[in-house]
């Protein structure tokens, strides 16, 4: 019988950026343990150049789309993209401020030395 190769969908959880206790992304933070999982972010990483399939990682039924309910149907047809505008108005919304201003307060003026 011929061994057929089946497509691996990424998720989070076969992430190399994804930490030892699966609760961060190197690259977006904080990740809920029901997100692990989803297809949608993982295609999104994929996208944009950020996912980075770790090798010891085992592909599970999520990977494979296998079974009726394994993935978020809606949330695959309208990925996770992040823009610079999106992160500035979280960042505003979580600390008060904008990240330019947290910079300035952080590390003060350009000129300063």
């Amino acid at each position: 019988m011929m061994n057929v190769k089946r497509k691996i969908y990424p998720t989070c959880r076969l992430c190399e950026k994804l930490n030892t206790f699966e609760t961060h992304c190197a690259i977006y933070g904080a990740i809920e343990p029901e997100s692990i999982n989803n297809t949608a972010i993982g295609a999104a990483c994929l996208k944009s150049g950020d996912y980075v399939r770790s090798l010891h990682a085992i592909p599970n039924e999520y990977n494979y789309r296998l079974g009726e309910n394994k993935t978020d149907e809606i949330a695959d047809e309208a990925l996770l993209i992040f823009d610079a505008k999106n992160e500035n108005e979280g960042f505003k919304n979580k600390h008060g401020m904008s990240l330019e201003e947290w910079a300035q307060q952080t590390f003060g003026e350009k000129g300063e030395q």
